[in-house]
């Protein structure tokens, strides 16, 4: 009898443990929107259904929820991205488009944490909510780039001064109030002297804690396409800090996941192969930290944990014929450790781009490519158990050695 009882409890123990796993699978559902041959795709879990046929789309984006993907159409121009369009939203459960609006730039944003949306189209800023498709709600003229506050009650945008380049850059917050009404507070003013040339800003992310804003300073013309200026602001305004230099790519800077580190790839010259150097600033102690060893640059980022982060990492060269240049792989670092350790191994003719670390780090989404095809690649823990979970995707455009996947990935995970 005492045999029973044991086994009994060590069944029910085991059932217990295993319990909270498989919840945690059944919850957590990983849905992918893509563009293969110029048409959007989406994948959940292991099923890939195409939702256009015969349009040139790029930008998908998913809902807070993942209820809706917006996305733009239009006109495909060999070699260059696609800067404005007919802005769409698709429903995933009514298997329905909308159409929003036409001439809209590719800065649209969903809502942090509802079904609205915002996005510029002729000069205008203007928000929308699902439930109400034909109510576009104007919020300013004159908007070069906006961000949703991270509580989705309105906008942090940037604007010009004046007319001349060397006016200054204005940041503006506008505040929902009742009845779709938008009240606007002046936030901060970014001086701008005679001998700089900065024409507005980029996007806008908020520190884990809200406590400070990252953003870059954009100059005109081809400069933004040398050098860009990393900055800091407290969200209170009270504190203003240029960090450094870096390209004009987004997803170059980012946050830790609960920690106010902030993490860049620094280096002026439009090669991406080039002066590429991975650097973290804490802003607690306003401390900077190297991690690119010599002869090596970083070409994207993503955060493991608040002390470990996921490097694209390749030989640093010049370019040369495009079939000797060096492609890269993913690289983890350990912050602490100092430890750096290969996570990928693409072929020579391969290269591994834009990691994405999702389930707090169990899993770990890529893109590779031999500069024909693209594919998307998943893995365990470390890097471990990889395999490709979505064939033959577009290429996002190509400049000087970096391909702009945003265009054709964005990845969803409830």
């Amino acid at each position: 009898m005492k045999r029973k009882i044991i086994i009994f409890l060590s069944i029910l123990i085991l059932w217990i443990q295993q319990f909270p796993l498989a919840a945690a699978e059944t919850n957590s559902v990983l849905k992918a929107a893509f563009i293969k041959n110029d048409d959007l795709w989406i994948k959940i879990k292991e099923s890939e259904v195409r939702i256009t046929n015969g349009k040139y789309v790029r930008f998908p984006k998913w809902s807070y929820d993942g209820n809706w993907i917006a996305y733009i159409s239009g006109v495909k121009e060999e070699y260059s991205p696609l800067f404005k369009g007919d802005l769409w939203i698709y429903n995933i459960k009514r298997k329905q488009h909308f159409k929003i609006s036409s001439n809209v730039n590719n800065n649209f944003q969903w809502a942090p944490n509802q079904n609205s949306f915002g996005f510029q189209s002729n000069n205008e800023l203007k928000m929308i909510d699902v439930k109400f498709m034909k109510e576009q709600h104007k919020i300013s003229s004159g908007v070069i780039e906006f961000s949703w506050l991270p509580d989705g009650r309105g906008f942090l945008t940037s604007n010009k001064a004046g007319e001349s380049v060397y006016s200054d850059i204005v940041l503006s917050k506008f505040i929902l109030k009742h009845n779709n009404q938008y009240e606007r507070q002046h936030f901060y003013t970014i001086r701008v002297a005679e001998n700089e040339h900065y024409y507005g800003t980029s996007q806008f992310k908020w520190s884990y804690d809200r406590s400070w804003i990252a953003f870059q300073l954009v100059p005109t013309a081809s400069l933004s396409a040398d050098s860009n200026t990393i900055c800091v602001l407290s969200n209170d305004g009270a504190i203003f800090h240029k960090i450094n230099e870096m390209l004009h790519y987004e997803e170059w800077f980012a946050w830790a996941k609960s920690v106010n580190y902030l993490a860049y790839i620094k280096g002026s010259n439009r090669v991406s192969t080039l002066n590429k150097k991975l650097e973290i600033i804490k802003m607690s102690n306003d401390t900077k930290f190297g991690f690119t060893p010599k002869g090596y640059v970083d070409r994207d980022l993503t955060w493991k944990t608040n002390n470990q982060i996921y490097v694209s990492r390749s030989v640093e060269n010049d370019l040369i014929e495009v079939g000797q240049r060096p492609l890269p792989s993913i690289y983890h670092i350990n912050l602490q450790t100092k430890k750096q350790k290969k996570s990928t191994f693409p072929l020579a003719n391969e290269g591994d781009f834009y990691p994405l670390s999702i389930n707090d780090g169990e899993k770990l989404v890529w893109i590779r490519t031999n500069r024909k095809q693209a594919s998307v690649l998943i893995a365990g823990k470390n890097g471990k158990n990889q395999r490709i979970w979505i064939k033959n995707i577009n290429l996002g455009t190509w400049y000087y050695e970096h391909w702009n996947w945003n265009e054709v990935f964005n990845l969803y995970q409830s």
